[in-house]
């Protein structure tokens, strides 16, 4: 018999360990889960000095998981113009114009959120429609999805780009149809001559928008992240954070291809850390977005016939990039949203791990948005993790008009993964799509298009929890409400076995626990 450092009672647990599914009360003690069972079991661990909460019948279920968050772009976009749900462009205007008008001039104004086909003019905004909004400060607005952006006329003249620019590889400087003039729309590589222009951010500043994310990702009841990192002082960032005791979850790190030789010299490996931050993958962009149609597809979009998206690497680079990571012992994190994205990686993974004595790799395909039967049973085949997001089927409304009725079918098609085998993990990746797993739950479960593709709620859970758990190689200590485990847990008003599927997204995240300490309570 031992003395509890907490006690948590009268719950309803949902394990997701099938030895013992249910349960009424927890023990913790040095931060693990130490015994499970009923509320008079639990007690008798309860000594003096142990801290008890009594759940009040309150759902239980183990810490959360985001599979694939970009961190620190989710802090900073806590902070910018929020222009996700606008119904139209006078709408996006009027935000920029009040935005505007509390920044000093010269100063950036930056937004995220927009989507074209959402909006009433059923139109990408423009260069024209900023200008006047905001005149003496350059603004740029990204669209949903993070590929594809507007700035006016005062970005484009910050970022040096003219008339006479060329567009970088793999990226589209926009013009006007009509005009041939430029009209500050944005693709792909194109985007980072905008950034590039932008002033960087001091360390306090990145540090600041780190924490600010870690705060709102505990509140949806998130206690570890995958967290896609996008330079190295967003690393040390992390690092600061984490020697000054100040990260309420715990960070698996996805460094970009960029630092992959920088990884390597530094003799990192998937995995090295501690329990609180770790390596995790690398990942490679290989191509865009449905939404900006710069997806690659084996076929036209039904709704621009004169494009199937595009790669941004070509084969040879691809394969290069994926032998040495998977040779340095990296796991791989690989973006592809397309069909044509999704045979050429399966191709290149094929041919690595046919040479290959590391069997063991347990590679990440990032999104794998628009698949088939073929794809789906390679994939089986060669041992991949499939890493989605269930909130792009309620976001993606336009699914249908941008890929026909019939490859919708194979559009997020999620109980076909698991039908196959496949090890599949949930995300969000925010800021594209709200930081919530309750959402993502919602998503995959209560969907109206491709209904067979539903998911049932203990499958739903799993994505966030065991499976998550297993694509970072700690299926050991986390993912379940075991004896041994990282006492890790998300408490819920509600059991979302015991309400109606739209009534899901309601659910609220009551309290957050992570290393037997809580991180969040709900006020």
């Amino acid at each position: 018999m031992f003395d509890a450092d907490l006690v948590l009672v009268n719950g309803n647990l949902i394990t997701l360990n099938p030895k013992q599914p249910r349960a009424q009360a927890v023990a913790v003690r040095d931060g693990k889960f130490a015994a499970i069972g009923s509320n008079t079991q639990i007690l008798s661990y309860a000594g003096k000095d142990t801290e008890r909460i009594d759940l009040g019948g309150k759902t239980v279920v183990p810490g959360l998981t985001d599979g694939h968050v970009h961190g620190a772009s989710l802090g900073r976009s806590l902070t910018q113009i929020d222009v996700r749900g606008v119904k139209s462009i006078d709408e996006i205007l009027q935000k920029v114009q009040q935005w505007a008008k509390k920044t000093r001039k010269g100063k950036w104004i930056i937004g995220r959120g927009w989507d074209q086909d959402k909006l009433a003019e059923h139109r990408c905004p423009s260069r024209f429609d900023l200008d006047d909004a905001a005149p003496t400060n350059p603004v740029l607005l990204v669209r949903v999805c993070g590929h594809l952006g507007v700035v006016n006329s005062e970005a484009l003249r910050l970022a040096k780009i003219t008339e006479k620019t060329t567009p970088p590889r793999r990226g589209i400087i926009g013009r006007d149809a009509k005009t041939g003039r430029l009209n500050g729309i944005m693709q792909e590589n194109a985007l980072d001559l905008i950034f590039d222009a932008i002033p960087e951010a001091s360390q306090e500043t990145l540090m600041n928008n780190c924490l600010r994310a870690c705060q709102k990702m505990v509140a949806e009841g998130i206690t570890t992240a995958h967290w896609l990192i996008s330079s190295p002082r967003e690393v040390k960032a992390l690092q600061q954070l984490h020697q000054q005791n100040m990260l309420p979850l715990r960070i698996y790190m996805l460094y970009p291809i960029l630092y992959l030789d920088h990884i390597v010299e530094l003799g990192f490996t998937t995995g090295f850390g501690d329990d609180k931050l770790k390596v995790g993958s690398v990942k490679i962009l290989v191509d865009g977005s449905l939404g900006a149609r710069t997806a690659a597809l084996k076929q036209p979009y039904s709704d621009a016939s004169d494009t199937k998206g595009m790669l941004l690497h070509s084969q040879s680079q691809l394969k290069a990039f994926v032998e040495h990571a998977h040779n340095a012992n990296l796991q791989l994190a690989i973006h592809i949203i397309g069909d044509k994205a999704v045979e050429l990686v399966l191709q290149i993974l094929e041919q690595v791990l046919r040479t290959s004595n590391k069997k063991k790799h347990r590679h990440r395909l990032e999104h794998v948005s628009v698949l088939n039967p073929k794809l789906v049973k390679k994939m089986k085949a060669i041992g991949t993790i499939a890493s989605v997001q269930p909130h792009f089927v309620v976001a993606d409304v336009w699914i249908t008009d941008r890929r026909g009725k019939n490859r919708a079918r194979w559009t997020y098609a999620f109980q076909s993964l698991l039908r196959a085998g496949i090890v599949t993990i949930g995300g969000s990746d925010a800021p594209v799509e709200p930081v919530s797993p309750i959402l993502g739950l919602y998503a995959a479960v209560a969907r109206n298009t491709v209904p067979e593709e539903r998911l049932t709620i203990d499958e739903a859970l799993r994505l966030y929890t065991i499976n998550a758990a297993f694509s970072s190689f700690e299926e050991d200590v986390k993912g379940s409400i075991e004896s041994g485990k990282f006492a890790d847990l998300t408490v819920l008003s509600h059991d979302p076995h015991a309400i109606a599927p739209e009534k899901i997204r309601e659910i609220k995240v009551a309290m957050t626990i992570v290393d037997g300490k809580i991180v969040y309570r709900r006020r």
